[in-house]
């Protein structure tokens, strides 16, 4: 038996490419903007002075104009890491090995695409935004997104992880895993944006406890399972040359989906947020479950959303604030009073746990001993079969998806049909041949 642990704190260097797309728009060293030529209003080109005509710099409108700001006295930024494990040899040849890991970053790095807008006020129903205060939402009528980067976050990870591990033996060898645990943060953002596909790429940053919640990595429950078996066969004669040298191998993985967030579609919030993720959060409905689990097999022949609408509502304009809400405006045929447009639902980020991943992989391998060459050199045939099952694995409703999938309800509060799985997360099966020389 052996039992291991260990600590270590480690600094989080400020890496360049943290500051790289905050430096392009830093001012007073570049200020940067969008404009489009036009028949009535055309471009001279390259090289033309600020003040001419037809410079770019004089159609550049109000709120063209974008800006950075980074924190310029940041708290010392680092990671505590931790782990206990304990190993047993159960036989010659077997192993089994159980663990904790756990890690805590503190002073992390948040980014937001837009400060440049009116913050608003907590309440005991969410964060609440003023009504109807266009244009006074944009602090500085001369700026468009004005990007933010501080250091005002935590990050946590627990784990406990078991391990089996046989070696080969008697043309023999197995190895299974699982881990359960739990990874919370408020932002897993590094650049620019987010390196996730499934979630908002820009949250409020003056508030991280708004996105405190599973990371956008966060995989519950994984499992691993592989083996290898060498199949017996005649070890010489017509027999070997036939069914000699013959190799099984496969790979089983099985794991919870990636979380995603509920959203209502385009600015209800009235922040005319100049980022990338203009949205809002809606209400999750108390006791009931989002997910419809047989989203495979629909219902009386009718498909279903992965998402269940009937578990979300727009946002609630309790006694307290419904004189500071305004109510989503719907359409003509269809009202929604005592909605609160601007105000912040509870559903919260990565409040939705995607689809399951099963996932089988197969292999086929037959050696060809060349010992008139060398004892050791041989050719290997190999069928590799990836999906051999063909398991459709989905991809949950994604927040920056074409038409923004997860969105339950559009600006006007009128349901948008999202909840469907339209992106898988595996390929389908997928065959391979290949021949390799081993010498």
């Amino acid at each position: 038996m052996a039992i291991r642990g260990g600590y270590a704190i480690f600094d989080v260097l400020p890496l360049p490419g943290y500051f790289f797309s905050q430096q392009s728009i830093q001012t007073p060293f570049l200020e940067n903007g969008l404009v489009t030529a036009t028949a009535a209003k055309p471009l001279r080109g390259i090289g033309v002075i600020a003040s001419a005509p037809g410079s770019a710099f004089s159609q550049m409108g109000a709120g063209s104009l974008t800006a950075g700001f980074i924190e310029p006295n940041p708290r010392r930024n680092y990671v505590q890491q931790w782990n206990l494990n304990v190993q047993r040899q159960i036989t010659p040849s077997l192993t089994a090995t159980v663990g904790y890991v756990g890690s805590h970053g503190v002073h992390m790095m948040i980014r937001g695409d837009d400060g440049d807008f009116v913050l608003p006020k907590s309440t005991p129903e969410g964060f609440l935004w003023p009504a109807n205060s266009t244009p006074a939402m944009r602090i500085n009528p001369n700026f468009g997104a004005i990007r933010f980067m501080s250091y005002g976050t935590d990050a946590t990870y627990e784990a406990l992880t078991v391990n089996i591990q046989k070696r080969m033996s008697h043309g023999f060898q197995f190895g299974a895993s699982y881990t359960y645990s739990r990874s919370e943060d408020s932002s897993s953002a590094t650049i620019a944006g987010d390196a996730f596909s499934n979630t908002l790429t820009s949250w409020f940053w003056f508030a991280p406890q708004i996105s405190r919640g599973p990371s956008d990595y966060n995989v519950p429950h994984s499992a691993l399972i592989n083996g290898i078996w060498q199949v017996p066969g005649p070890k010489s004669g017509i027999g070997h040359a036939l069914l000699g040298g013959w190799e099984m191998g496969s790979i089983l993985k099985m794991n919870n989906g990636i979380p995603t967030t509920p959203v209502i579609g385009g600015d209800p919030l009235g922040v005319q947020n100049s980022g990338s993720d203009p949205f809002s959060i809606p209400n999750l409905v108390p006791g009931c479950d989002p997910v419809n689990h047989n989203y495979k097999n629909g219902l009386n022949g009718v498909a279903l959303g992965y998402l269940d609408p009937k578990c979300f509502a727009l946002p609630q304009a309790t006694p307290d604030i419904a004189s500071q809400c305004a109510p989503f405006t719907g359409t003509a045929t269809q009202k929604f009073p005592g909605t609160c447009a601007n105000l912040l639902g509870n559903a919260g980020r990565n409040s939705i746990i995607g689809p399951p991943l099963v996932n089988l992989d197969f292999s086929l391998i037959r050696n060809f001993a060349v010992k008139k060459i060398s004892e050791a050199f041989n050719v290997q045939f190999r069928a590799e079969f990836f999906n051999i099952l063909n398991h459709a694995n989905f991809l949950p409703p994604l927040p920056i998806q074409g038409g923004a999938a997860s969105a339950m309800f559009n600006q006007n509060g009128t349901p948008s049909g999202g909840g469907g799985l339209t992106n898988l997360a595996t390929q389908p099966r997928d065959i391979q041949f290949a021949v390799k020389v081993i010498f």
